[in-house]
This record gives structure tokens, C-alpha cells and sequence, in this order.
């Protein structure tokens, strides 16, 4: 078996409603988490897109693919980039995750198992936000999300998958920013 090549996408598409503004643009790393994650996934991935949605395409910079209007939820940005290269396996993470760092996603990329749907960390639960999506997903995925599931923690549940077990240091990094108050600027 041939491994497909790995694409990264940065998702930026959510509505933010919580946070009040686009958290792709708030600054933890003297730019802002749109560039910051986009950089962090170039050192891995031999192509790396933001997954926006189509308010947000004018001002990106970077490559994008735009959030397909047929799929809602955080599954969007997945299925839409599937669609549009359906022979590479995807590295997906959430812009509000300003605590990956590269030791991380170097872990994600050493364990992948191309012969899973999915090679995800877990901490008591799938972390479906930092996890590689392989090909041979899109047409699970499609079947989930056509059946009513929007949530790609459930669907890490119920497929087969490669887990990664961390401890609490590494379970830390995967905290996301999501309100004001959650900030940590």
C-alpha cells in the first residue's frame, strides 16, 4: 500500500459566536492563529489550505478551500477538502487550538496508520480537531454525516481508527479558546 500524501487545513470557518469576532485572527504567537497554524502544518504536510467559509474568502491570503454549503458543523471544512483532492489524507486542525505546537503534530504525523480512516489522539475521548483523515474516510464520512451526525468525535467513536493515548502534559495542549474569558491573551 502507497501512503497518500498528507495536505494540511487549517479550519477557520466556525461562526465564532462565543468569541464575539473571527478567532482566526486573534494573536497568541505574535501573529495571528490563521497564520500561525497555516506555518505550523507547512512544516508537515506537503500542501497546506485554510478551510474558510465564503464571508471570509476576500481577505485570505493564504491557499483556501471554501466550506461547501452542502455539509453544516465542523465537518464542513473536512468533506469540502475531500471533495476537492479525494487522493490525500488530511491533517485537520482548529484554528482556536493556539496550544499545538509542532512536537505534537510531528507525533500525529510518526503514527500514522494510513489503513485506518483515521489516526486521532485520545485522552478519555477522541480529539477529532488534530487528526489526520485519510481517503478511504470520505465515503464513511459521507454515509455519517447523511445520516443526521454532525459530530466527528462520535464518528472517531464508531469507526475503526488509530488512537494515540496522552498524557496530561500533552491533553493541555489540545485546549481551545472559544470566549473572552477563555483568552489567553
Amino acid at each position: 500500500m502507497i501512503t497518500p500524501k498528507l495536505y494540511g487545513l487549517v479550519l477557520i470557518g466556525g461562526e465564532s459566536r462565543r468569541m464575539g469576532k473571527d478567532k482566526s485572527l486573534l494573536s497568541y504567537h505574535s501573529k495571528n492563529q490563521r497564520a500561525h497554524s497555516y506555518e505550523l502544518l507547512s512544516g508537515c504536510c506537503n500542501k497546506v489550505f485554510l478551510s474558510c467559509n465564503a464571508n471570509q474568502t476576500p481577505e485570505v491570503t493564504q491557499p483556501f478551500i471554501e466550506d461547501s454549503k452542502d455539509y453544516l458543523g465542523p465537518l464542513a471544512g473536512l468533506l469540502s477538502a475531500q471533495e476537492k483532492f479525494r487522493d490525500v489524507a488530511w491533517l485537520v486542525l482548529a484554528c482556536d487550538m493556539p496550544f499545538v505546537d509542532e512536537e505534537l503534530l510531528d507525533m500525529l504525523v510518526r503514527y500514522r496508520d494510513p489503513k485506518a480512516l483515521a489516526t486521532c489522539f485520545y485522552h478519555g475521548f477522541p480529539e477529532p480537531l488534530c487528526t489526520i483523515w485519510e481517503p478511504s474516510s470520505y465515503k464513511a464520512l459521507i454515509q455519517f454525516v447523511n445520516s443526521g451526525n454532525l459530530r466527528p468525535k462520535q464518528f472517531l467513536k464508531e469507526n475503526t481508527v488509530k488512537y494515540i493515548h496522552t498524557n496530561s502534559e500533552i491533553k493541555d495542549k489540545f485546549r481551545n479558546i472559544n470566549s473572552p474569558d477563555e483568552n489567553v491573551n
